[in-house]
């Protein structure tokens, strides 16, 4: 188990630049093991911050016998003015309109993932790389990793997508619906429907043995996200979509 008391966890120190932080967790973290996943994380929340949106980002990993597909997406609710852009959605829509792609006779191609390649630079990309050895032939596996616990939108769209795991970074009391007494609040179809598909939730943590995560790269990711929620409540209180602007959009819309 990964106890978090590694020495290299000072390399995810909060005074650290984004780009050494996500190196340094990227190097620490073993290849396919939860805590790397997260370590790809920290790129897409950090530049959701830098473009004044909520320092959130999730990735949808999708992998066969072969090829493992790893769909970023970070929360672009502002800076995009999307209500639905938050960063789970997002990862999900990187793979959708993959498959999408495919009925119109022009696939789109997934780049090779390496550890220098820029995790969240869009608001959604698409990797590939070989799959993990083990998986049997005919299998598909589906893991959603959530920087923070994903609101009711996004757990009904997890749902709708059928992902078998998803894994949560930290928990969010207020906003968040994944837990498990939270998830049974939520209106009975989407529960029953989650427990009937067998969804498991993991809330990673040091201690965790399901899905380990350095405690200094939790507290990295939680801050991301903290730090700057409250000033990004209040701009969203604003209004997303009808913003104070909107009368003259839509003037010039009409024109």
């Amino acid at each position: 188990m990964d106890t978090g008391d590694d020495p290299q966890d000072d390399l995810y120190g909060t005074e650290l630049t984004a780009d050494r932080d996500v190196a340094g967790a990227l190097a620490a973290a073993k290849p396919y093991a939860d805590a790397e996943y997260f370590a790809m994380l920290l790129a897409g929340a950090m530049q959701a911050l830098d473009a004044g949106d909520y320092g959130i980002a999730a990735a949808l990993v999708i992998r066969d016998q072969a090829t493992e597909l790893i769909s970023f997406g970070r929360n672009t609710v502002l800076s995009a003015r999307d209500p639905l852009g938050h960063a789970e959605v997002n990862a999900i829509r990187g793979i959708q309109s993959m498959l999408a792609s495919q009925r119109t006779g022009r696939p789109l191609r997934a780049p090779a993932w390496t550890p220098r390649m820029p995790a969240g630079s869009a608001v959604s990309t698409v990797f590939s790389r070989p799959a993990p050895p083990g998986l049997s032939p005919g299998t598909i596996e589906s893991v959603l990793y959530a920087s923070i616990e994903p609101c009711p939108m996004c757990t009904v769209a997890i749902i709708s997508s059928r992902i078998e795991r998803v894994v949560v970074a930290a928990p969010d009391e207020q906003g968040g619906a994944l837990a498990r007494e939270r998830l049974a609040a939520l209106p009975p179809a989407w529960s029953s429907l989650g427990s009937q598909q067998g969804l498991a939730v993991d809330l990673a943590s040091p201690q965790s043995a399901a899905a380990p995560i350095p405690a200094q790269l939790a507290a990295r990711l939680t801050r991301a996200f903290r730090d700057t929620k409250d000033a990004r409540d209040a701009e969203v209180s604003q209004g997303v979509l009808l913003h104070d602007d909107i009368a003259a959009a839509i003037s010039e819309l009409a024109q």
